[in-house]
């Protein structure tokens, strides 16, 4: 094959470096809007997930709470609940929180201090107070029987998850496409090759065929039917200059740069890489490193957690609530922290629906429906990649053998046209033969580079598919 690819690139001239397909790819892995879009994407979900990670880890924060009030009622009531006056306060806060991941709730530890100062006609009654909580611990959880926190850490690990795939994902996904422009490129050369060599042929010949044409050597039929294929040959060759320049400035845009200037040249690939994989090791490594099944499996979790949360709210909803600290009132900020009384506090909420019209139950209903649809989706997801690894399997082996038998093609169609050639030559064949043996030359080499285009393509589909390297 080696002694073929030259034989298709030997008619143009080097004039810069030749680009590989290798390098093409890392070019397009490195500049690509698309490159850059996906790995801006895992760094979001990789900060985000980073961000999620620390919530959970203890939280200390401090509160400060300014507020005013004013309080204006019937001047001629003497009620302490009527009185007019002005009341500016202020809490500050110190919290050290923990989110109590097996259960579902949130435990914390607290210190409080309220100053509250009075004004009006009667200030002098109350001018200012103090409350004081030098340490408060308690627990708190809006609804047992379900734990929003497992979820939250189950989906967030499978987006990032998907994230990370979707990034491998991408970069095959470039390394795919620049492969189906490279070898548009490369054909197109070649073809701009071929038609090259045709077209100095063709002059060779018409020269040829004009000096016996001078000797009556040539009949005038055959003159121009050698004529119309010189025409011809200028035609093909136009059009395959055109299609290169194409080629060119297609793979150059994707590429974002300028690395293919006007007469560069590509370097096909002159072997076949190896692919030691079954069809059931293909299948597996693809379900493993599909993003999108990796997002089916996110967007199942998500449902199955609100198929749950439903199922928590569909009867009596319990939440909890309860602490235990020391407390103190005085009109002094040091007395408030002197001899502080132990206090209990404990709630639970029981909410019970008497007449919803069934919508807890409809939105179970809903969730759980909703369930299944997602569960169908990923089935779905998984029976179209399992379809396209399997297919991209078969197309692999098949594209192998077709390029093995093209280039024994193209090196039966060289050899015939080289001995139908100096047959013409010699006057032992017409010029009807001498075209078909060039037609089936072209036809040759045109399966062959769609066949090294086809197996390439189909080998990078195969990395994407499984990101096998």
């Amino acid at each position: 094959m080696r002694k073929l690819l030259t034989v298709i690139l030997c008619c143009v001239p080097l004039v810069c470096r030749a680009q590989s397909l290798d390098e093409i790819i890392r070019l397009a892995q490195d500049s690509t809007i698309t490159a850059f879009q996906s790995r801006y994407q895992y760094e979001y979900y990789s900060q985000r997930n980073a961000r999620f990670e620390a919530l959970r880890k203890p939280q200390l924060e401090f509160n400060l709470t300014p507020n005013y009030q004013r309080m204006i009622s019937d001047p001629a009531r003497t009620y302490v609940y009527l009185r007019n006056y002005d009341r500016f306060s202020t809490a500050a806060q110190l919290r050290l929180s923990q989110k109590v991941l097996g259960w579902g709730g949130d435990a914390y530890v607290e210190s409080l201090a309220i100053w509250s100062e009075y004004f009006g006609h009667d200030q002098n009654d109350r001018p200012r107070d103090f409350v004081a909580l030098p340490f408060n611990i308690g627990y708190q959880q809006d609804l047992l029987g379900y734990n929003p926190y497992k979820w939250e850490k189950t989906i967030e690990d499978q987006r990032l998850e998907a994230a990370r795939k979707q990034l491998g994902y991408d970069l095959h996904r470039i390394a795919e496409e620049a492969t189906t422009r490279f070898f548009r490129l490369a054909c197109a050369q070649g073809m701009m090759d071929m038609c090259l060599r045709n077209k100095q042929t063709a002059d060779t010949l018409y020269a040829i065929a004009r000096e016996k044409a001078s000797i009556a050597m040539v009949s005038l039929a055959e003159l121009r039917s050698l004529e119309l294929q010189r025409l011809n040959a200028a035609n093909a060759l136009l059009s395959a200059r055109n299609e290169e320049q194409l080629a060119r400035e297609s793979l150059a845009a994707y590429l974002r740069t300028d690395v293919l200037p006007s007469g560069s040249r590509l370097t096909i690939p002159t072997s076949t890489k190896p692919v030691y994989l079954s069809d059931g090791d293909a299948l597996e490594m693809a379900r493993a490193n599909s993003p999108a099944l990796q997002q089916k499996k996110m967007e199942l979790s998500e449902a199955l957690q609100q198929q749950q949360k439903a199922r928590s709210e569909q009867g009596v909803k319990v939440g909890v609530d309860f602490s235990v600290g020391m407390q103190q009132l005085s009109n002094t900020f040091v007395g408030a922290y002197q001899q502080p009384q132990l206090f209990m506090l404990g709630a639970v909420s029981l909410r019970v629906p008497i007449v919803d019209n069934g919508a807890a139950r409809k939105g179970y209903a809903a969730a759980t429906a909703w369930k299944d649809r997602e569960e169908q989706a990923l089935k779905e997801q998984e029976r179209a990649l399992d379809e396209d690894v399997r297919t991209t399997m078969d197309n692999l082996r098949a594209h192998e053998q077709m390029l093995a038998h093209t280039s024994e093609a193209v090196t039966m169609a060289d050899e015939v046209f080289e001995l139908t050639a100096e047959n013409y030559a010699n006057g032992l064949c017409d010029i009807n033969t001498y075209s078909i043996a060039q037609s089936r030359r072209d036809s040759a080499y045109n399966q062959h580079l769609t066949a090294l285009a086809n197996y390439w393509i189909t080998y990078y589909h195969l990395l994407t598919l499984t990101q096998y390297e």
